[in-house]
């Protein structure tokens, strides 16, 4: 073979090597990308539908006039779907004003499903990843102009649940070793103190979860007699009507949730212009009657006059202290510095997440002063990082083996100075002594003579 052709083969295979290299335009598996986008846009979408018209013919008669009015249970299906992805509902000038409060269950419900989805497809890079998205984007579009209520803002639900689908395929490519490749390595040159200050924000989010949980199982305790009350109010004893209600309300249980971790830190929450609900002081006013709000607390904790709600926040710092305890063996082989830096980090996340979960809970849920539904947010964000940080902190700097080193050291140090201390007083009552004791010796020697010369004197000289 001549040089020439040899050079033209090796040209030849670079070039291949050089298009194989290249991203297409069509990945091998568009299929499974295209199938988990739709799967993702429809299931969530028909989870909502399939209960309001269940509720929808279980209420009304079965007439040519009921008949006609069923799209206006699947334009409020689509609504409801579009509260749990950043829509509303409603308008402003209506007599029903604009419902815009989050469902949070919804949300999470879409991200469950995107997860699976994408998680059967396993899709083969960037390129799949964006046919999955733009197939939930473009489903969504058909779904908002076909069934969307008028007079809504439906249309940012589009925008939201492509959000959710680039989210969930992101974080499954990544995890899978085929996400881009510059995230990739922006990631490996990561610090060491960046693994432990995710976990100890992992593990403390959840824990706040844990205890608004617990929160709400007191308030479901103390409020089952108005919830029940308002619940058969509003179901009318139907059994498709009230599992409606009961899947509508769940749908805001997220935001319970959420409003809970706000008012366990001290920000507290309002259900209306006017309101405020605190852990030591409450003041509320006139609410939808929806069964949930039944739940709300009606006195501070300990009852009027108490000071024990002052204290709720503690349990927070409690919290964070218990995380750093538990994940201690995490951060013992980083320096203290780095130790230290790991909780701050963890501190400013869980106060960053508790901020934008507390801005995804709020939102308007009615005319006039109920257009102003949700928790403080700025306040949130503050308390929890000051509350979290002071715990977090405080526990790995105590737990850190470095700290005992230097306490030891210390302990050593003060010992040392101490004795050092005795020695040198010891050494100065010694001198002391020591020299008071010559002058006595000089004054009995005088004495002495004294009397020697006295007595050497002639007694006849008298």
């Amino acid at each position: 073979m001549s040089p020439a052709s040899s050079q033209r083969g090796l040209d030849a295979a670079a070039s291949r090597r050089g298009s194989a290299a290249r991203p297409r335009a069509v990945p091998p598996d568009w299929a499974l990308a295209l199938r988990a986008g739709l799967e993702t846009a429809l299931g969530g979408w028909l989870v909502v539908l399939i209960p309001v018209v269940a509720v929808y013919l279980a209420t009304s008669s079965m007439d040519a006039a009921a008949a006609l009015s069923l799209g206006r249970a699947v334009e409020t299906a689509t609504g409801l779907w579009g509260l749990g992805l950043g829509g509303s509902y409603g308008r402003a000038s209506g007599a029903d004003g604009v419902l815009s409060l989050p469902l949070l269950g919804l949300t999470c419900l879409e991200i469950g499903l995107a997860r699976s989805a994408l998680r059967r497809a396993r899709l083969s890079g960037p390129v799949a990843g964006a046919w999955a998205v733009a197939a939930a984007g473009g489903m969504a579009v058909l779904i908002v102009s076909a069934t969307g209520p008028e007079h809504s803002r439906t249309w940012p639900a589009v925008a939201g649940l492509v959000l959710v689908v680039a989210a969930c395929c992101l974080i499954d490519l990544q995890r899978r070793g085929r996400g881009p490749q510059r995230l990739s390595a922006w990631w490996s040159r990561r610090p060491s103190w960046a693994d432990p200050a995710l976990g100890l924000a992992r593990w403390t989010c959840l824990t706040l979860a844990v205890l608004a949980l617990a929160v709400l199982a007191v308030a479901a305790v103390q409020g089952a007699g108005r919830v029940s009350r308002l619940h058969d109010a509003l179901s009318a004893g139907g059994l498709v009507s009230s599992a409606g209600l009961v899947a509508l309300q769940a749908g805001w249980l997220p935001n319970l949730v959420v409003w809970a971790v706000s008012w366990l830190a001290g920000a507290g929450f309002v259900v209306g212009t006017g309101s405020i609900f605190l852990p030591d002081r409450v003041t509320a006013g006139p609410v939808p009657a929806l069964p949930l709000l039944g739940l709300l607390p009606t006195a501070p904790v300990g009852g009027e006059g108490s000071s024990l709600g002052l204290y709720a926040p503690l349990v927070v710092t409690a919290a964070a202290v218990a995380v750093a305890w538990v994940r201690r063996r995490s951060l013992t082989g980083l320096p203290l510095g780095q130790a230290a830096t790991a909780a701050l980090v963890a501190s400013a996340a869980v106060a960053g997440g508790t901020g934008l979960a507390c801005a995804a809970a709020s939102g308007s849920a009615g005319p006039g002063r109920m257009s102003q539904v949700g928790p403080n947010i700025a306040a949130a964000i503050g308390l929890v990082l000051l509350e979290v940080g002071v715990g977090m902190v405080a526990a790995v700097v105590a737990t850190h083996p470095w700290t005992a080193v230097a306490a030891e050291r210390g302990v050593r140090s003060t010992t040392r100075r101490a004795g050092a201390a005795v020695e040198q007083a010891r050494e100065m009552i010694g001198r002391s002594r020591q020299h008071g004791g010559g002058h006595e010796d000089d004054e009995d020697m005088s004495d002495d003579d004294t009397i020697t010369d006295q007595a050497r004197k002639d007694p006849h000289d008298e």
